[in-house]
């Protein structure tokens, strides 16, 4: 698919980050840092992170991936000055890791292959409606109770782990990332001309505005 055809059709239903004055200034910084850091990610964290990112936003002839936007950055940076409940889906990442290990057979990360990634994702992304409802309702059943996770079922955390990597990485793409927003979004500086009810068709070509 076109990817901004696939653009124009990412819907609402995926959370954005609510930005505040401190994650702006974080992100302004981890993007020009020459010898970046994770402030949040682990090693093995960051590499399978960085995996799933890299096949859920692909580079394309005429726009660039998560890669080359270092959306990892974006990521890492919420993550560190997020609320709990904006992180709860990213709190048991090591069980992530594990698991995706386990299912290719694997002993160690850099053994894995871009279709061992590409198989967790279609396990649970592509999973039918009656495996996501089981594992939504072992999830918000335990959570409350158990912070730690301890008694969530597993394939349950890998599910959430996962849906939390893809929100994120689309909410950065969409919303915060400067190169979309200008290249690949409508995009109008602040302030500019107010109209109430308009066709997007006819004010924007059909491209969703980059400033919510």
């Amino acid at each position: 698919m076109n990817r901004r055809k696939a653009i124009k059709k990412i819907g609402l239903s995926f959370g954005s980050m609510t930005l505040t004055p401190s994650l702006v200034s974080l992100f302004q910084c981890c993007q020009s840092e020459t010898d970046w850091t994770p402030r949040f990610f682990s090693s093995d964290q960051l590499e399978i992170v960085s995996k799933f990112l890299e096949i859920i936003i692909p580079e394309t002839i005429d726009i660039p991936g998560a890669a080359e936007l270092k959306l990892i950055r974006y990521i890492d940076a919420f993550a560190t000055l997020a609320k709990e409940e904006e992180t709860r889906g990213i709190k048991n990442l090591n069980i992530l890791v594990s698991n995706t290990l386990d299912s290719a057979s694997k002993s160690s990360l850099n053994k894995l292959t871009t279709e061992d990634y590409e198989n967790q994702l279609k396990k649970y992304l592509l999973a039918g409606d009656n495996m996501i409802d089981q594992w939504t309702d072992s999830y918000d059943k335990f959570w409350l109770e158990d912070r730690d996770g301890k008694k969530i079922p597993e394939e349950a955390l890998v599910y959430f782990s996962i849906r939390t990597i893809r929100e994120w990485a689309v909410s950065a793409y969409r919303y915060n990332n400067e190169y979309i927003a200008k290249n690949v979004l409508d995009f109008r500086p602040i302030p500019g001309e107010h109209k109430g009810c308009v066709d997007l068709q006819e004010a924007t070509g059909g491209l969703v505005w980059a400033v919510q």
